[in-house]
């Protein structure tokens, strides 16, 4: 008898495996907001770099946190030969809110990007002692936004928070040759258009 009832679990096994396995394809159809799995289908590399953050799907972190390194890296071979000084994220519901020093001969490269959820730009002010400057940076750009400041006095560095919104912001601090500085060469003192 136990033979007999080993034939018949076998099969039934394997029906509750490809039950199972049908179910399963199904629940990685559905999202995370549906209350189901968090299970999602893999994306090839190319709809990786196409995708853009606010398409429909959930905001993920790991996945926004790739995409604004991309953004960084995307002046990697632009021939400047960059130095790395400091480097850093945060959460834009905290903002960032950084004085850095800014000693030596070489000139400074802010390189900055922030990838969200529901929120297109963030407002970036770069103050030096009394001076100070706003700029907007774009969210989810493909290339980060780049910022020169002549060495000397520390300089501060504010994102204002945003607490309407899901996202973080990546930031780079570099330093250049002076011959290096593409554009404006002291964006906190501003140049004229």
């Amino acid at each position: 008898m136990r033979p007999h009832r080993l034939r018949h679990l076998v099969p039934l096994s394997a029906a509750t495996a490809l039950l199972l396995s049908g179910c399963a394809g199904e629940a990685k159809k559905e999202t995370p907001e549906q209350g189901t799995s968090s299970v999602k289908p893999s994306k090839t590399q190319e709809e990786q770099k196409t995708s853009p953050p606010d398409s429909g799907r959930p905001w993920e972190p790991d996945d926004a946190m790739q995409r604004a390194e991309r953004a960084l890296d995307a002046y990697d071979d632009d021939g400047s030969d960059p130095k790395r000084a400091n480097s850093g994220s945060a959460h834009i519901a905290s903002g960032v809110n950084k004085t850095f020093q800014a000693p030596g001969k070489r000139w400074y490269r802010l390189d900055i990007t922030c990838d969200t959820r529901g929120v297109e730009e963030l407002t970036l002010t770069l103050t030096r002692g009394d001076t100070e400057q706003g700029y907007e940076i774009g969210c989810g750009d493909r290339e980060a936004d780049q910022f020169n400041i002549p060495p000397g006095a520390p300089f501060t560095a504010r994102v204002d928070t945003v607490r309407s919104g899901t996202g973080l912001v990546l930031w780079r601090l570099n330093t250049v040759s002076r011959d290096d500085v593409d554009g404006c060469d002291d964006d906190i003192d501003g140049c004229g258009g």
